[in-house]
C-alpha cells in the first residue's frame, strides 16, 4: 500500500470517528453564541476544536450544529452552555436556574440511548449530574425526537460526552428525516386533526396543546420568582404561555395552565419541575444553615459533660475504697 493509499485510510478513518450532533435554540440566543463579528463561535472553535455553526435565519428556533470527536463536541457544549447562561442571567449570578439545552435525537437511537430498563440513562445522569427527560413523540414533519437536557454548563457537556459515546456505538439509521423548524408555509401543512379527549387540536402551524398541572400553593412563589423573573424565563425560553391560577376547589392548591406547539408545552413542563426542585434544595439548604447557626457545637457538649461525670465517679469510688 502505497503512502497515499495510507494518509487516505487514515483520514477517511478520522471522519468516521466524527460525530454530528443538532440542536434547537431560540434565534435570540443564536446572536450571543454567534457575537460581534462572530467573535463569540470562533473563539468556541478554536478552543473546542469542533466544527460549529447555526442554520436558519427566520422564526423563533433555529439549528446549532456541531461536528468533531467526542471530546471536542463535549467541550463545544460546555462554552455554549456558560454562554447561555451569561445570557440568561444578564449578568446577575444569584439564583441561576439550570441550562437547559434540546439535543435532537433519530427515533432509531434513542432506545440505544435510554437502554433496558431505563438504565443507561439511569447511569447517564448519575455520572454527569445533568437530567435527561426524552419524549415518546417525534417532532412534527421529521423520526427526530427533541430530548431535553439540564444543569451546570459542565455537567451538561459531561452528559453530552456520553450521549456521543452511545451514538459511535449506535449509529443513527439512514433513513432518518431531520427536523426543521416552521418547515411548512402557513398556507400549508398536515391535514387538519382533533382530539378532543387530549385538548390537542392544530392546523398547519397554529397547532396547539394544552395542559394542566396542579402543584401545591407554598411552591408558587418558587416558581414565579422576585418580580415574576422565573416565570418570564421560563416562558421566554419554552415559547409557551403559563398561567397560575388559585384553584377552585382546594386553597391548598394551585393549577398551573401551559399552552403552546406541543414541543412548548413539553420543555415548559420540564423547566417547572426544574425550577421548584431547585426553590426545595434551597429551601433545605437554608434550614440546614439555621440550625448550625443555632447549635455549632451542640453534639460535643453532651459527650464532654458525660465524660467529665464520669471521670468524677471513678474518682469518689477509688477514694471511698481508700
Amino acid at each position: 500500500m502505497s503512502s497515499n493509499e495510507e494518509t487516505e485510510k487514515i483520514h477517511h478513518e478520522m471522519s468516521e470517528e466524527k460525530i454530528e450532533l443538532h440542536f434547537i435554540i431560540l434565534s435570540q440566543d443564536a446572536g450571543g453564541i454567534i457575537g460581534r463579528e462572530g467573535r463569540n463561535i470562533r473563539q468556541m472553535r478554536d478552543e473546542s476544536g469542533a466544527n460549529i455553526n447555526i442554520s436558519g435565519s427566520a422564526g423563533v428556533e433555529r439549528i446549532l450544529n456541531l461536528k468533531g470527536m467526542a471530546s471536542e463536541i463535549r467541550t463545544a457544549v460546555t462554552m455554549i452552555a456558560e454562554k447561555l447562561r451569561e445570557i440568561s442571567s444578564g449578568g446577575n449570578t444569584d439564583n441561576i436556574p439550570p441550562i437547559t439545552m434540546r439535543l435532537l435525537v433519530p427515533n432509531s437511537q434513542c432506545g440505544p440511548l435510554i437502554g433496558k430498563g431505563g438504565q443507561r440513562i439511569k447511569e447517564i445522569r448519575e455520572a454527569s449530574g445533568a437530567t435527561i427527560t426524552i419524549p415518546s413523540e417525534t417532532l412534527p414533519g421529521s423520526s427526530e425526537r427533541s430530548v431535553t437536557i439540564a444543569g451546570s454548563p459542565e455537567a451538561l457537556g459531561n452528559c453530552v460526552g456520553k450521549i456521543c459515546d452511545i451514538f459511535e456505538e449506535f449509529p443513527a439509521r439512514q433513513n432518518n428525516v431531520q427536523y426543521y423548524p416552521h418547515m411548512f408555509p402557513r398556507s400549508m401543512g398536515p391535514p387538519q386533526v382533533s382530539m378532543m379527549s387530549g385538548q390537542l387540536s392544530f392546523t398547519g402551524l397554529s397547532r396547539r396543546s394544552e395542559q394542566k398541572v396542579r402543584l401545591p400553593s407554598n411552591v408558587i412563589g418558587s416558581l414565579i420568582g422576585k418580580g415574576g423573573c422565573h416565570i418570564n424565563e421560563i416562558r421566554q425560553f419554552s415559547g409557551a404561555t403559563v398561567q397560575v391560577e388559585e384553584s377552585k376547589k382546594d386553597s391548598r392548591m394551585s393549577d398551573v395552565i401551559i399552552a403552546g406547539t406541543p414541543e412548548a408545552v413539553s420543555c415548559a413542563t420540564f423547566l417547572i419541575n426544574a425550577r421548584i426542585s431547585a426553590g426545595r434544595q434551597a429551601s433545605r439548604n437554608r434550614r440546614m444553615g439555621d440550625r448550625n447557626e443555632r447549635n455549632p457545637r451542640e453534639p460535643r457538649e453532651p459527650r464532654g459533660e458525660d465524660d467529665e461525670r464520669r471521670g468524677r465517679q471513678r474518682t469518689n469510688s477509688y477514694d471511698n475504697s481508700n
